[in-house]
C-alpha cells in the first residue's frame, strides 16, 4: 500500500463504500418486496375468506324471499328442536331445525327444485314454503302454524292437551291481524 498514492486509496474506498452501499440497498429492496408480496398474500387471502352465515341468518333470508314472518319461524323451530339440526330418535322420520316429515320434505324438496340432498338450508327451505303455502290455504298463521305440526286444520275445541301446549307457546297477534 505504499505504492498507491493517497487518492488512489481514497478512490478505492469509495468503490467499496458505494459497492457495499449498493448491495445493502439490494437486499432491502429484496425484503421489502418478500415483505410486500406477503402483506398483498394476506389481503388476497383475507377477500376471499368467505365466513358461514348463522341458522337464523339464513331463515331470515329465507323468510324474506317466502313472504314469512321470520319471528314466528324462529319460535316454531325453538317449540319443535331448540333449534337444533335433529333427526328424530323416536323412530319417526322428521328431521332438522323445524322437524319436517320425510314425505313433506321430498314433495317440496322436489317442488322447489333443490338440489343437494338432505342439508339443513333444504330443510329450512322446505318447512318455510310449506308453511307459507299451508297460510295461503287456511288463511291465518294460526291454522297455518297447527296444520304444519298435525297435517290439517282442527278447530281447537277438538285439539289434545300436547296440541293446545304447542299452540299456546306462540301469540299469534304478533301474526295475525
Amino acid at each position: 500500500m505504499k505504492h498507491l498514492s493517497k487518492h488512489t486509496v481514497v478512490s478505492t474506498l469509495l468503490v467499496i463504500a458505494i459497492v457495499a452501499t449498493s448491495f445493502v440497498n439490494r437486499q432491502n429492496d429484496k425484503k421489502n418486496e418478500t415483505v410486500a408480496v406477503k402483506t398483498t398474500t394476506v389481503i388476497k387471502q383475507a377477500k376471499v375468506e368467505v365466513k358461514s352465515k348463522s341458522v337464523f341468518e339464513v331463515a331470515d333470508s329465507l323468510c324474506q324471499e317466502a313472504g314469512v314472518p321470520f319471528l314466528l319461524v324462529k319460535e316454531i323451530g325453538q317449540n319443535e328442536s331448540g333449534w337444533r339440526y335433529v333427526t328424530n330418535t323416536n323412530g319417526g322420520t322428521d328431521h332438522g331445525d323445524l322437524q319436517v316429515i320425510d314425505a313433506t320434505y321430498w314433495y317440496w324438496y322436489n317442488k322447489l327444485e333443490l338440489e343437494g340432498g338432505k342439508t339443513r338450508r333444504n330443510y329450512l327451505k322446505v318447512a318455510i314454503y310449506y308453511l307459507k303455502n299451508l297460510h295461503n290455504r287456511y288463511g291465518s298463521w294460526e291454522k297455518a302454524r297447527f296444520a304444519y305440526g298435525r297435517g290439517h286444520w282442527r278447530s281447537p275445541d277438538t285439539w289434545t292437551a300436547l296440541e293446545t301446549k304447542f299452540m299456546g307457546k306462540i301469540d299469534f297477534t304478533k301474526y295475525d291481524n
